[in-house]
């Protein structure tokens, strides 16, 4: 099954790096969980297909050519690590970013029920219970 959730994981990010919302909406549950980083401007839980889509809307109104760049999927069991890359440009500063985080996902019955995001690859790793992979 691990090797399934990582495959799952991939999906919903190549369809979200084509802009296809709807297909990432399809492997996430109903009642999911989005956990921003705590020390993020205004973090915030959103839940529910409803809160990915704003949470989609804050990175898309904060930045230009925003995209997530995974870099490699680790395997936790019920819960995958992904470290990447976030890229874009600040509408408002016309700054480029660009900086690695990791996402901790968990799955059930084949669906996304809960997104952290981590500031620190290795903290989403101590929090899957992942020895830290040079993050």
């Amino acid at each position: 099954m691990s090797q399934e959730n990582i495959e799952l994981m991939r999906t919903g990010y190549e369809a979200a790096a084509r802009g296809d919302i709807a297909s990432v909406l399809e492997l996430m549950d109903p009642e999911v969980e989005v956990h921003d980083r705590p020390e993020a401007p205004d973090a915030a839980t959103y839940r529910g297909h409803e809160g990915v889509m704003a949470a989609f809307s804050i990175n898309f109104e904060t930045f230009d050519d925003f995209s997530f760049v995974p870099e490699r999927f680790f395997d936790a069991g019920e819960k995958i690590v992904v470290v990447l890359e976030i890229i874009g440009r600040g509408k408002s500063s016309g700054v480029p970013v660009e900086e690695r985080i990791a996402h901790l996902w968990t799955l059930r019955d084949g669906r996304a029920v809960e997104l952290r995001v981590f500031s620190d690859p290795g903290d989403a790793f101590d929090a899957a219970g992942l020895p830290r992979e040079g993050g």
